[in-house]
């Protein structure tokens, strides 16, 4: 059957997480009666979500050697036991595989959906929850290896977003590493900043001043549900 463009991904994510109002509610439960296609979308919005929420709690940090890059390792069981739930809803998979070093360990997930299955996709976005400095320092000089080690006839994009005390790292009155940041940037890293942490901030009466051309407007959940429709590897660090 012909996909239905009725309604875009963002707005199946919206109904996904309850933010449709109910005439728009109303509206896509009336089309997936009629439409194979746009009920099997809506289950693969609903199944990849619970996925990356059943990876994102329980995925501890990675820790890191000093003056080393980053390194790769598999997920631990609920994370792969999730991979395979949804590779059979989507046809999506879980990869994950030692990289540069041993002791050195960091979770890489990849569930791509990319328009041409032959074309491996490869772009970063790194997700930081640690207020720690050397965890925000780690983060940061991965991102900048990640640039450096691709190839020169590759376009690679990396995109950092922060959560939790992770947000620290793009709170420009609290953040070490302003210089870092902007540096970055000018090498094209997107940062984000969650608008959830941001708002819980916001109720507890602090004032939350980003570093300048910090993306506030997605939610860290959100943008790696997205970059992962997407094809992009995930990184927890």
């Amino acid at each position: 059957m012909k996909r239905d463009e009725h309604f875009s991904e963002e707005q199946l994510n919206a109904f996904v997480d309850g933010e449709l109002d109910p005439e728009e509610k109303s509206r896509l439960f009336n089309e997936t009666e009629r439409s194979a296609d746009l009920d099997h979308r809506l289950c693969q919005q609903r199944k990849l979500k619970e996925l990356i929420k059943y990876a994102y709690d329980d995925v501890p940090p990675a820790r890191r050697l000093a003056g080393a890059p980053l390194a790769r390792a598999s997920l631990f069981g609920k994370v792969i036991a999730a991979g395979f739930l949804l590779a059979i809803g989507l046809s999506a998979g879980i990869v994950a595989q030692n990289y540069f070093g041993p002791g050195q360990r960091n979770e890489v997930v990849t569930a791509g959906v990319a328009a041409d299955p032959a074309v491996e996709i490869d772009n970063y976005l790194l997700h930081v929850v640690s207020g720690e400095p050397e965890q925000m320092l780690a983060a940061l000089e991965h991102a900048r290896f990640l640039l450096e080690s691709a190839d020169e006839d590759d376009f690679r994009q990396v995109e950092i977003i922060a959560n939790e005390q992770g947000l620290d790292l793009l709170r420009s009155d609290v953040t070490p590493f302003a210089a870092e940041i902007t540096a970055l940037q000018r090498s094209n890293v997107v940062f984000y900043a969650c608008s959830k942490t941001i708002q819980r901030l916001e109720e507890k009466g602090v004032k939350v001043e980003l570093v300048p051309y910090t993306n506030p407007d997605y939610t860290a959940l959100d943008r790696v549900v997205t970059r992962m429709q997407a094809g992009w590897k995930y990184e927890k660090i």
